[in-house]
């Protein structure tokens, strides 16, 4: 029962939760809510980012670290996307937690600069938000190679989750990318590693587009 909670719980997180959530931690700590709730950031977009943090099973207990965040950046951008990759930054040791070993190391695997570069030249922006316009069959053949690579990766982990490392500007849509296909292999970008974790880097996805 728990895991199925854990699975869905973005879209069990309703806006009336996102209220209680919020009215708990104003009885607390009221300026860190009245600071940010409504002028700067409004219920639904709360409740949207906070969806897309459960959606990739990062914890959302520290509402204050994530309102901060958010009161900070959404002065400057109204992107939801990008507000939940700051969200994510701000919670980077939370992040390494889920996903370290008892010696603090973090097994990945990254993308070689090629796949990288391919998949931000093709990250467009309009007036409505930012999309990847990768041809489908490209994007097929890369979330392969990344299958691939994981699969290969998995029995030098030890039993531990193996993570794509990706480089921030990237992350996000590394993991729309591979979702279907591997719902549960996390996606981290290097500025959620945090001081004092390790990465062992068990391959590199290479990718040769044409």
């Amino acid at each position: 029962l728990t895991e199925i909670i854990k699975r869905y719980a973005d879209e069990l997180l309703t806006r009336d939760q996102t209220h209680r959530l919020l009215d708990a931690l104003k009885r607390k700590l009221p300026k860190a809510v009245d600071d940010v709730v409504p002028d700067i950031v409004k219920v639904g977009e709360l409740q949207r980012v906070l969806q897309s943090l459960l959606r990739e099973r990062v914890p959302i207990r520290d509402l204050e670290t994530i309102l901060e965040t958010l009161g900070e950046w959404a002065v400057r951008t109204k992107d939801l996307d990008i507000l939940t990759e700051y969200a994510r930054n701000a919670l980077a040791r939370t992040i390494c937690q889920m996903y370290k070993d008892n010696r603090n190391v973090v097994r990945v695997v990254t993308l070689d600069p090629k796949a990288e570069d391919l998949i931000s030249a093709h990250v467009e922006r309009n007036e409505r938000g930012s999309f990847l316009s990768l041809p489908p069959e490209t994007q097929n053949r890369l979330v392969a190679a990344i299958r691939d690579r994981i699969e290969q990766a998995m029995p030098g982990a030890g039993g531990q989750t193996v993570a794509i490392l990706a480089s921030p500007q990237i992350r996000m849509w590394v993991r729309r990318l591979i979702e279907p296909v591997l719902p549960h292999t996390p996606v981290l970008a290097y500025n959620e590693i945090v001081r004092g974790i390790e990465v062992q880097s068990l391959g590199i996805v290479v990718f040769t587009h044409g």
